[in-house]
């Protein structure tokens, strides 16, 4: 690992010594090429930005052979890829792998659930629907509450989107594997309309174990001068692989965990005479989850769960006070369990038939406020505070602070400090209704160099704390622990002409518990090279190749540690006029990957994933 550090600060030495003027005019135009509103609910250059963000975009993901958001989030630096025993996909934040971590939303709407804070059921996602990824790496309570602990992802789909036209797409990896679906746009009156609709039918399997995934989501967006309607629906099927409790699924579609959620949600926007700008919306989410498994000894197990949740949140941006930009917010949120049940087919009454309360209810109420003060024209400072009080448990407060500093034209200098929290979730509560919420404390800095539109250079350092970490360590969650987290990351972009872009990204995390040992199934470094490389004659060819360090085991398990693993894929596109051709050699020397599981699954080993695959995609832009 020390030689990718030796690497970068060869780089930025060298950077250094090649620029030390500083021109305001041409600082701004550097600044434009990468907007995003994320970190602080207002448009803003990513390095003007006091958190550390990054921006995926999804042409670009496509011409990488990226399938999905799982896929996608893997390229961000500091974010290990997982799956379960079962198969569902882990995106690991930083070290930090527990459920409920990592704040997801599609087009501002949060997708955890109050349930477990489950993610994953959004990640299969399909890329062609996509416009960015909006990524924070790092605390985000101060805006998003609960759950923003090591990360917060935004995915906004292209049917969001100014730029986007309607398109329609088809992918395939054999007879097992198929993907189409479409997004239309129109305009009727001065609304403008857009909907899209995808269907995943995946067959696949390892040896003789169930890995389906049957995915269908359906999502319309009508837009006025100062209304957006918003609602989607989602339904996921997928096989239970190595099984939910230690169990092989080999009974194809006998045994499934099926997700579905229906989220609908009205806001408006308008500007306040010339300083202001008001933001206010209600929404309603609703999730279920059915899981269907085996026990060793007791047979059949079903699982049946819905929850209802409404909120209400208005946001309030003021630039009345000379070089301030302050926003004040407030939300409201009410979740109720609707149906909750666990049942075993001998219906032994001694056995649990809940594991969530049928009547739990929790209320949230939120409020915050974020502050960005210019002192001068090299330096930005950002302050902020937010209160959460939750009916069934307590409360929380999560300050923060950051500053931008700009040296010179190519370089920006960053620095932030920052609480956040996890409330615990209804299986944890329900479990032990003493547990408090987790709380983390981060303190990041990082370097910034851009020269002009072909070098782009980022390195930052971190080191955060959580605290009352929940755990389960046999048959009930306990809170009697913490973890320590120290890491940097690092992003080299390079564009020599207009043809080429090459990537590389990386990052070192050291993750270990209050008793000094390394938290398990935690890789120390990843590292991601992309190069991609357009053609005049419509043709582009793109690498992806991607390296994630081994992983200890748990105290205990004495079994070696996980090895480390390289892999490669290689897409080659071809534009004919609106119609794009994708063809992707996923694996391309058949390395494989493996996931670590518990010694206690089925197989008593790790999850195995595919190899090398090849797949066909079209897109046709209208």
């Amino acid at each position: 690992m020390k030689h990718f550090f030796f690497f970068f600060f060869f780089f930025l030495t060298t950077m250094v010594l090649s620029d030390d003027s500083f021109d305001l005019e041409e600082d701004l135009l550097l600044s434009l090429n990468e907007v995003s509103e994320i970190a602080t609910k207002s448009k803003l250059n990513i390095d003007d930005s006091p958190s550390f963000v990054t921006v995926l975009h999804g042409d670009k993901l496509l011409k990488l052979g990226i399938d999905d958001i799982f896929g996608a989030l893997g390229l961000v630096p500091g974010v290990q890829l997982k799956k379960e025993a079962t198969g569902v996909p882990v995106v690991v934040f930083r070290g930090l792998s527990q459920k409920g971590e990592v704040k997801l939303m599609m087009d501002g709407v949060v997708i955890n659930n109050t349930y477990r804070g489950s993610i994953y059921h959004f990640l299969d996602f399909p890329i062609e629907l996509v416009e960015r990824i909006e990524v924070i790496r790092g605390a985000g309570s101060i805006l998003y509450g609960s759950g923003a602990v090591s990360g917060v992802v935004n995915i906004i789909t292209k049917m969001a989107s100014d730029e986007s036209s309607s398109i329609v797409f088809a992918t395939t990896k054999g007879s097992n594997y198929f993907d189409a679906g479409a997004m239309l746009l129109t305009n009727i009156g001065g609304v403008n309309l857009a909907m899209d609709t995808y269907y995943q039918n995946h067959d696949d399997s390892i040896d003789t174990l169930d890995r389906h995934l049957y995915d269908y989501s359906f999502g319309i967006r009508v837009e006025s001068k100062n209304f957006t309607f918003l609602s989607r629906i989602k339904k996921s099927d997928m096989g239970n692989v190595y099984g939910v409790l230690a169990v092989e699924d080999t009974e194809k579609n006998r045994y499934n965990n099926i997700n579905e959620t229906f989220f609908a949600q009205l806001s408006y926007s308008s500007a306040l005479a010339k300083d202001g700008h008001i933001e206010a919306l209600v929404g309603y989410m609703r999730y279920g989850q059915k899981v269907d498994s085996r026990h060793p000894s007791l047979g059949g197990v079903n699982t049946d769960y819905l929850e209802n949740s409404y909120y209400t949140q208005i946001d309030y941006t003021s630039n009345i006070i000379e070089d301030n930009e302050l926003l004040v917010g407030g939300r409201y949120e009410i979740a109720k369990v609707l149906v909750s049940q666990w049942n075993w087919n001998n219906q032994n009454p001694a056995l649990p038939q809940n594991n969530v309360s049928p009547d739990a209810t929790r209320e949230v109420g939120s409020l915050y406020l974020n502050d960005k003060y210019t002192l001068n024209s090299q330096l930005d400072i950002s302050a902020g505070l937010r209160y959460d009080n939750y009916s069934d448990f307590g409360s929380a407060l999560s300050p923060t602070i950051g500053l931008v500093y700009k040296i010179a034209s190519h370089w920006r200098v960053k620095g932030l400090y920052s609480k956040a929290f996890r409330a615990p979730s209804w299986v944890e509560l329900d479990s032990n209704s003493d547990l408090e919420a987790e709380k983390s404390s981060s303190i990041e800095s990082g370097v910034i160099y851009k020269n002009n539109k072909n070098t782009t250079v980022r390195l930052n350092a971190y080191v955060t704390t959580v605290n009352n970490l929940i755990t389960k360590p046999s048959n009930t969650y306990i809170q009697n622990s913490y973890a320590d987290f120290i890491g940097g990351e690092f992003e080299y972009i390079f564009l020599p002409n207009n043809s080429l872009e090459l990537n590389l990204f990386g990052s070192y995390v050291k993750a270990k518990d209050s008793e000094g040992n390394d938290l398990s199934d935690i890789a120390n470094e990843l590292l991601t090279f992309t190069t991609l490389y357009q053609f005049n004659t419509g043709f582009s060819l793109n690498g992806l190749v991607k390296y994630v360090g081994s992983s200890k085991r748990a105290v205990g398990d004495g079994r070696n540690s996980l090895s480390s693993s390289i892999t490669t894929d290689i897409t080659l596109a071809y534009d004919i006029r609106t119609i794009t051709a994708f063809l992707t050699i996923t694996d391309i020397f058949d390395k494989g990957t493996s996931y670590a599981l518990l010694p206690t699954s089925a197989n008593g080993s790790d999850y195995i994933d595919a190899g090398r695959s090849v797949s066909a995609k079209l897109l046709w832009k209208f």
